[in-house]
């Protein structure tokens, strides 16, 4: 009565071990982290090319208003040569603070340009990476391609298989088996080893024991695990 059921538990292991083999492929793994990490460069690469708009806007506003000042000092400097000389200090007073405010100006600037010139470095970096990293990541995905390709035909013939085999199973017996699945026990039967369950090792006493000759399938539930044991 067990031996659909058992071969049935048996296709679903061989079923979980290749789907597993997927799942935890080393190559996927490396791929699906390669991935991520193009993604976070695409998006510093975005935010990298917004804060270049907006100090380049800054760079023009200072640059302008620098070259603005400094319009005005050349000005002034003509018209501290024409000056009568009781007006030269008020003239030599506005040149020092017209110069001063053209001296930090051109500091701004030059702190602006350093900013700029650091962010068109990073971009270049990044540029230089990505292109590398992208080439890492294809060749993951190709490897894991592959093996995916060996794969999925064996993973459905399994699944094709199950069904199959579900259809040969009594009712009663597979919602048993599907009851514990929902709960990811697997295996779900296991046989009786020295008086002992074959999934936790947990002894069962004499009287549980006693319980597989009544049972409709001859198998009892572990206590401990709750896995059907049976025995051959």
């Amino acid at each position: 009565m067990l031996e659909k059921i058992l071969e049935y538990q048996n296709v679903e292991s061989q079923l979980i071990s290749a789907e597993n083999e997927l799942s935890k492929s080393k190559d996927r793994e490396k791929a699906s982290q390669i991935q991520q990490v193009l993604k976070n460069q695409h998006s510093r690469l975005i935010m990298l090319e917004e804060n270049a708009k907006h100090i380049n806007t800054i760079y023009k506003k200072a640059n302008d208003k620098y070259n603005d000042f400094v319009e005005k000092l050349n000005k002034l400097e003509k018209e501290m040569e024409n000056a009568e000389p009781e007006k030269a200090s008020i003239y030599e007073k506005a040149y020092k603070d017209f110069s001063a405010i053209s001296t930090s100006l051109e500091k701004e600037i030059t702190n602006i340009y350093n900013e700029i010139q650091n962010i068109s470095k990073e971009y270049e970096n990044i540029i230089r990476k990505s292109k590398v990293d992208r080439e890492t990541f294809d060749k993951y995905k190709a490897s894991y391609a592959k093996l995916k390709a060996q794969k999925d035909p064996i993973i459905n013939e399994l699944k094709n298989k199950l069904s199959e085999l579900e259809k040969k199973i009594e009712k009663d017996l597979f919602a048993k088996y599907k009851q514990k699945r929902e709960s990811r026990l697997f295996p779900i039967f296991v046989e009786l080893n020295n008086n002992k369950c074959g999934g936790c090792r947990m002894e069962i006493s004499a009287s549980k024991l006693g319980q597989m000759k009544t049972n409709k399938f001859g198998v009892i539930e572990c206590e401990n695990c709750g896995r059907y044991i049976y025995k051959i």
